[in-house]
């Protein structure tokens, strides 16, 4: 294994959150436990003012990540510097939307907000393989 790549034993435990400035209506999150289940949730309804989603997670996965679809995802953070990353880079503004990402890789953890702005091609990267793994419609 190379230099600085995530060794199989730790698997990543990621939320990914696509909230909106106006309404909570299309917002998106997907979560992946250690386990490999792969959670992912648009809302569909309208939301109580400052809230931003009208259900909890659902109850079951959406599907079962095998072992080297994780370990893309743990590469993806390492490889890519993820942990480098400021935990904050924002444009002023009112509206828009806002990514955020909070990862568990063994002992590390960082969680990266993103808000008007152009991600990094670190978390470009983590966003958009958890995008594909979810499925339509986050890859639609």
């Amino acid at each position: 294994m190379m230099a600085g790549r995530a060794t199989s034993v730790a698997q990543p435990e990621i939320e990914f959150r696509r909230i909106q400035a106006i309404s909570c209506r299309g917002n998106q999150r997907i979560r992946v436990t250690p386990a490999g289940a792969l959670f992912a949730y648009v809302e569909t309804h309208d939301c109580p003012r400052g809230e931003h989603w009208s259900a909890p997670w659902p109850e079951q996965p959406l599907r079962r990540l095998h072992r080297a679809q994780q370990q893309q995802l743990a590469d993806a953070l390492v490889d890519g510097d993820f942990f480098a990353l400021p935990g904050e880079i924002v444009t002023p503004g009112r509206d828009g939307f806002r990514d955020e990402i909070d990862v568990a890789l063994g002992d590390q953890r960082h969680s990266v907000i993103i808000e008007r702005s152009a991600a990094p091609p670190a978390f470009a990267r983590v966003r958009a393989l958890l995008m594909a793994l979810a499925g339509p419609p986050f890859s639609a």
